[in-house]
């Protein structure tokens, strides 16, 4: 993880937090004090990691989580109070979204630190792979618009286009998605 957004009414609870995140060797903390800052601050950025220290003065801190998780914050943990523990954990662990107990000690909060950046790593790697496929999707869409391409301007089959692109981006050097962007800028203007 490299950036973290600690959300926190009381700034000096931030020296626990910052110690152990330290350990993780997360290169952005910031702190703010209310979810409305918070919010306003996640408008423009998204934050490998946010952590809620609820409750917060302007809401209980639930509300914030729950819309942050995934689009804004790849990972939350959702610090409350040991009664309301059970309760607010059950209304947000389906959206991945940790919860642990206060009072809190260093060993817990680094358990929990551990676990979130453990799913953190997890769910990066399943979104490297998203990415990854969806390029691949895209290219060959695009290679099988040049292919359109060439069968409705030159009269090709389907077969022919094929190995016509082959033939080309084999004696040009080129890839085929390439050749692609090529063939659709020739052909499309």
């Amino acid at each position: 993880m490299r950036s973290v957004l600690v959300v926190t009414p009381n700034l000096s609870d931030l020296d626990l937090f910052r110690e152990d995140l330290a350990k993780l060797n997360v290169e952005e903390i910031l702190a703010v004090r209310t979810s409305s800052e918070a919010r306003r601050i996640l408008i423009d950025r998204v934050y490998d990691l946010l952590v809620i220290n609820a409750p917060l003065s302007d809401e209980n801190g639930v509300r914030l989580a729950v819309d942050v998780i995934g689009n804004k914050a790849n990972q939350v943990i959702l610090l409350v109070k040991r009664e309301y523990a059970d309760e607010i954990a059950s209304k947000v662990e389906d959206y991945g979204i940790f919860t642990v107990e206060k009072p809190i000690s260093h060993a817990a909060f680094w358990l929990a630190l551990k676990m979130t950046s453990a799913a953190f790593n997890r769910t990066r790697s399943f979104i490297d792979e998203n990415d990854r496929l969806k390029k691949s999707l895209a290219d060959i869409r695009l290679v099988n618009r040049a292919k359109c391409l060439l069968i409705e301007k030159l009269g090709l089959t389907e077969e022919e286009a094929h190995k016509e692109m082959e033939k080309q981006a084999m004696n040009r050097r080129m890839e085929k998605v390439e050749l692609a962007k090529k063939i659709i800028e020739k052909y499309e203007d």
